[in-house]
């Protein structure tokens, strides 16, 4: 199995770079590059793989599958088994990412430093592959079961308070610029548009409109919905087309999905002000990105158009949109990028070395609820080992279960909190008994599962076998 995680996780990582040198190349002009993997038009967006918020309908299909096949209450808690690894993997691959950023912003570009945030995303729609090579947890993360609901409604309660917050935000700032805005009428402002569209073979239907905004920015993602919004006042013809393109990069490359994106990771993990932290900074390269290729080919006095520009439009930014300018307080290390620009390599190879390790860690941090013997984990006091099979015709063997079961009680075990079976050495020596209750077991020499008798809808406990285990002694027991 392991193999097979490797070689999905190099597939996977090179998908990711062929896409992102595509878009690349695609977005400087570069002819004979079409936007798509396929080699179709994908209608203008140089998104790069999927559109991030990819994994906000990901996980609502996964909680439909469980729920439709396995039930409310089992598939209620294979689905919370499944947050608690997308949890962990943002929360440990941001804290990363937050620690050697200063590094990357000085060594590759900014384009691959904004598609860094994503990275999580993208694993995500492929996570039905890797729940079924999930391997062994190198760390696990203990929770009394006891207290475990209790944190579970806390998260839960967390999750809504802050989620609504931002969905309340976004809405009502869409119903204020609807309210306050109107379609540009100005046929030179509208020439000017309609150019940049042209030399960014942007075809989307995106509506220019005026209203009472501090700053220019771009919002919505439905033909309905999508639009550049410009305040109230006088630009120059210049600033004018700066801000066109800015801003229809921004579309180009989905960072209103990106945006949404990184709201959703502050729900998950509005627990963790290192993951709010993350957002914050991913928002600042998305930014960074756009200068960058905004001012390519530009000389140093339109540099310090472009530059002055940001300055006199610098405001906080509000809902799921893209701004031209954050806050006055992020922008030194923007203007020092555009004032003094440095070559950088693009960044496709850190890119697939984050993706492919990004895959081959998923899951080894999980959750345990419970720990102890077989006894006190497994059998309540009516229940009773009955038989013992043969491990590899799985034929019944006569056995001392008393003398079995006193060996079992030796060991050491972790239960996981979830309901998910791993990716073991199917190799390995085990043994398979079952219970006067129905159930059966497998034991090998790192894992133990307690399954029911359904097999479609069957419910799977898996234990960790946090101790030594020798077969061999398990075996003399029985006689």
């Amino acid at each position: 199995m392991i193999w097979f995680r490797i070689i999905w996780g190099l597939v996977l990582s090179g998908v990711l770079g062929y896409s992102f040198r595509r878009a690349w190349r695609w977005e400087h002009g570069i002819p004979n590059y079409s936007r798509s993997l396929s080699g179709k038009d994908r209608g203008t967006e140089t998104f790069v793989l999927l559109p991030p918020t990819v994994l906000f309908w990901i996980l609502l299909v996964f909680l439909a599958v469980y729920v439709i096949t396995f039930g409310i209450k089992d598939g209620g808690i294979r689905f919370a088994a499944l947050l608690i690894d997308v949890m962990f993997i943002l929360s440990i691959y941001y804290v990363l990412l937050l620690i050697i950023l200063p590094l990357l912003r000085k060594r590759i570009s900014a384009r691959a430093c904004a598609v860094l945030w994503l990275v999580p995303a993208f694993l995500s729609w492929q996570a039905h592959i890797l729940m079924e090579l999930v391997p062994l947890p190198v760390k696990t993360i203990f929770i009394p079961h006891s207290v475990l609901p209790v944190i579970i409604s806390i998260w839960l309660a967390g999750f809504i308070i802050v989620g609504g917050y931002y969905l309340f935000s976004h809405l009502t700032f869409c119903s204020y610029v609807k309210k306050h805005s109107s379609e540009e009428n100005d046929a030179e402002i509208l020439a000017i548009w309609e150019q940049e569209q042209e030399v960014l073979d942007y075809k989307r239907h995106v509506r220019l409109l005026r209203g009472d905004v501090p700053v220019p920015f771009s919002m919505g993602r439905t033909k309905r919905s999508r639009c550049t919004v410009l305040p109230r006042r006088e630009f120059t013809t210049a600033e004018l087309s700066i801000i066109f393109r800015h801003e229809l990069h921004h579309l180009q490359r989905c960072d209103v999905d990106t945006k949404v994106f990184l709201c959703l990771c502050k729900a998950l993990c509005w627990f963790n002000p290192l993951v709010w932290i993350a957002a914050k900074k991913a928002a600042q390269d998305l930014e960074r990105s756009c200068d960058e290729i905004v001012t390519d080919g530009m000389n140093e006095g339109e540099r310090k158009v472009y530059a002055h520009l940001l300055l006199d439009n610098a405001a906080p930014g509000r809902g799921c949109t893209t701004c031209l300018s954050a806050a006055a307080g992020t922008l030194r290390y923007r203007m020092k990028s555009i004032i003094e620009p440095q070559r950088r390599p693009l960044g496709t190879v850190l890119l697939m070395i984050a993706l492919f390790t990004s895959v081959m860690c998923f899951g080894l941090i999980s959750m345990c609820d419970a720990k102890g013997n077989f006894s006190s984990l497994v059998l309540s006091d009516d229940v009773k080992i009955t038989r013992v099979y043969d491990s590899q015709t799985y034929e019944p063997v006569l056995c001392d279960t008393s003398g079995f079961r006193e060996k079992l009680d030796e060991i050491e075990l972790e239960h996981v909190a979830g309901l998910r079976e791993y990716a073991d050495d199917k190799g390995s020596r085990r043994i398979t008994f079952s219970l006067s209750d129905g159930r059966y077991a497998t034991l090998t020499d790192k894992i133990l599962y307690i399954r029911d008798s359904h097999y479609f809808k069957r419910r799977v406990d898996c234990f960790l076998v946090k101790s030594e285990v020798d077969m061999d002694v398990l075996f003399e027991s029985m006689k």
